[in-house]
């Protein structure tokens, strides 16, 4: 049997057992899930089906909740996020080593483009050359002596440690977009202000979609269900709750014999 250790070490992951990629929607992921539990079910399979079935329910526990699956992506060195319908590859940095809590962050609306970061830790900062400004290419590419080094020898402090989960949108941020302008004038690059702030409102404005994508999906099953299917639920339900009465009856009169 496979276990989820071994599942990783072949290159097999979550995404991979349930037929999905990674960009999948939740919807998309419990689809393949229903088809894969149906062609894969002991009565169709056997032992063999029996055991796939339990890898199954194991990546889709995952990858249908939020929180486990963005720690189970950033397990696997992937980092999306899903904004407006669209998933947007977020992260510009790689990672040294495994995952910490806290990772390097360059406010490039700061940096003056000094390279002082540059010099003192080459593997873990980049100039970017388009914008004169540094930035972190490898996190924790350098020990930690060179990045305490570069991190205080910056003039500015526009090098800040903030927690890993933030990065990807940090980062996301922190790239130029087009400035709006009539012909050749008012023309080019701008960048958030504020970056940290910028952040935040797109974090909230992020979380507000994603709770309105669980409405519609939940709609969606309730507006799907047959029926025969309502029925068969419903008969489901009744049979447990009677199981746990008859247990509750049966208890009850061993302890009045006693």
């Amino acid at each position: 049997m496979q276990t989820p250790d071994r599942i990783r070490k072949t290159g097999q992951n979550y995404y991979d057992l349930l037929e999905v990629s990674v960009n999948s929607s939740s919807q998309e992921i419990k689809e393949s899930y229903r088809k894969l539990q149906k062609k894969y079910h002991p009565d169709i399979a056997g032992q063999e089906g029996h055991e796939h079935t339990i890898l199954l329910n194991e990546a889709y526990t995952v990858l249908m909740k939020d929180d486990l699956r963005k720690d189970y992506d950033a397990s696997i060195g992937h980092v999306s996020v899903g904004f407006g319908g669209d998933e947007l590859k977020m992260g510009y940095s790689s990672w040294n080593g495994p995952f910490r809590p806290q990772a390097l962050f360059v406010d490039e609306k700061a940096c003056i483009g000094c390279r002082e970061c540059v010099h003192n830790a080459s593997k873990t900062f980049i100039m970017d050359e388009t914008t004169g400004c540094a930035r972190v290419k490898v996190q924790f590419g350098d020990d930690a002596t060179r990045i305490e080094v570069a991190v205080e020898s910056c003039p500015l402090d526009c090098i800040h440690w903030v927690e890993r989960e933030d990065l990807a949108v940090l980062e996301y941020l922190n790239t130029p977009r087009p400035r709006q302008g009539y012909g050749v004038f008012g023309q080019g690059w701008e960048k958030p202000e504020n970056v940290f702030m910028e952040a935040k409102t797109f974090q909230k404005h992020l979380k507000q979609q994603q709770a309105e994508s669980l409405r519609r999906n939940a709609r969606h099953d309730v507006e799907q269900e047959t029926e025969a299917q309502a029925e068969a639920r419903e008969s489901a339900s009744l049979k447990l709750k009677m199981e746990r009465f008859s247990g509750f009856w049966e208890w009850m009169k061993k302890v009045s014999l006693m």
